[in-house]
Order: C-alpha cells, then structure tokens, then sequence
C-alpha cells in the first residue's frame, strides 16, 4: 500500500479537485469567498482561452451549451501539456471524446483551430536546398513547412449561425501561412488534393505524381492531365505553397 499523501499534499489536491468540479466539497479551514474567487478566476481563463480559438463553434453552439461544454472539459479533461496556449488542442482532445455533441463540431473546431496551429508553426525546411525557379515537373516540389491539408466530412468553412450541415459533404481545404505571415484558406477539389497529398507522402517528382493520378482515374488524354497539373503546381508556387524545387534530388 502506497504511503498517505502529506497533509499539504492532501490539501493542494482537494484544492485543484474543488477548482475544477465546485460540486465536490471544499477544503477545510479554507475560506469560502476566497476560494469562490480562484473558481471563478482559473475557469474564465480557460473560457477565455478557449473561445477566443473557436468563435465559430461558441456561436453555432449557444452561449449556454458551449459554457456546458468548456465546464466539462475543465472538469473531466487531463491535460498532456502545461503550456497555456496548447488550451484549445487539448480542447480538441476532449472533443473527440464526447458522443453527444453535433457531428459537425469535431470537423468545425479542428478548422477553427488549424488557423492557430499554422500562424505558429515554426518548422523549418532549411535541410533541404531550395531551387526557388526550379522545373516544377522535372524535380521534386517542396512545401512550405507552415501548411496543412485538410480533409472534412462537413462543409466547415460554409457553418455559421444560420448554416448547420444535417448530412456530410465531403470538404477539402489547403491552409497555409504565406509570405506576409498571414494564414490564408483554400478550398480544393478532390484531384489538387490528391495531387498534394501524393507529392507530399511519396517525395515525387511533379510529372511522376501526375502521371500516376492520370492512371489511377483512367483518363483517356494523359497530357491534359498533366497540363492541368503543372498549372495548378505553378499557382502554387505564385502563393508561395510551394517554395520552389529540391535542387538536390534527382
């Protein structure tokens, strides 16, 4: 049998226990209005930090409901993080625990909280050396470190107040932090997004992945394929989703 807490361990976790679930009993010897005043304190910091992440989700949920929903994951949610802005991905980490809110939701605050996690990535690619107008077909196109692919059962960027989807439409986003430092949103169709994600998992060259996504849908004109995708591969080097080449790899 493990040894008894110290009484001030005793007391700390009884402490953080109240903090979290005011339901349970309080402390002994602890004054009441004092402690009320950490309650409310600790919770509105969490509340705030996790609003200010997901305003879409706050709205479309109701003040009421979203105020339930931040409580119990104030109370039921073991963070894997002290860090105060890993809040809301520790949010997330709750959310996918939860059967009883909309099937939207997970998709919605996933989206709302991509914006967050891209404007501070800080990953860097300086391994690898960058051909910045190198032939995007003939080499290996490389990504901006700062970008995520997105893919969606709901249509989260249309949900609003007035708009909560019933059945699920298949959504694919690129999100990205360009050269400005400012994030930026875009909706792709299912082939761009296969083009990305093949190049991005298998280190392709761009005509290697185009010709590859040609055979795979069976098209009767492989070049316009490729003219397709060479144009969109260019488009994205403009916006700066695409750096440039890997001038070193064959």
């Amino acid at each position: 049998m493990s040894q008894q807490l110290p009484s001030f361990q005793q007391y700390q976790l009884a402490f953080t226990q109240h903090l979290r679930n005011p339901k349970l009993p309080h402390p002994k010897n602890t004054a009441v209005k004092g402690l009320a005043i950490y309650e409310e304190i600790v919770f509105n910091n969490v509340l705030e930090s996790v609003s200010a992440c997901f305003p879409v989700a706050q709205k479309v949920l109701g003040k009421r409901a979203w105020l339930q929903l931040v409580r119990g994951f104030f109370r039921e949610h073991s963070a894997n993080s002290p860090i105060f802005r890993h809040i809301p991905e520790e949010f997330l980490g709750y959310l996918s625990t939860q059967d009883n809110s909309p099937v939207y939701l997970n998709n919605l605050c996933h989206y709302e909280w991509v914006e967050l996690a891209v404007s501070g990535d800080n990953t860097t690619i300086d391994s690898v050396p960058i051909d910045s107008m190198g032939d995007l077909l003939e080499k290996r196109p490389v990504f901006n470190p700062a970008m995520h692919l997105l893919n969606y059962d709901y249509d989260v960027q249309n949900i609003s107040l007035h708009y909560k989807p019933k059945v699920p439409v298949s959504t694919q986003l690129l999100v990205y932090r360009d050269a400005q430092d400012a994030v930026k949103f875009l909706e792709l169709n299912t082939i761009t997004f296969q083009l990305v994600a093949l190049l991005q998992e298998n280190n392709l060259t761009g005509i290697k992945a185009l010709i590859q996504i040609s055979r795979d849908l069976e098209h009767p004109e492989p070049d316009s394929v490729i003219q397709f995708g060479f144009e969109i591969l260019q488009d994205f080097n403009r916006l700066g989703i695409i750096l440039g080449v890997d001038a070193v790899a064959i």
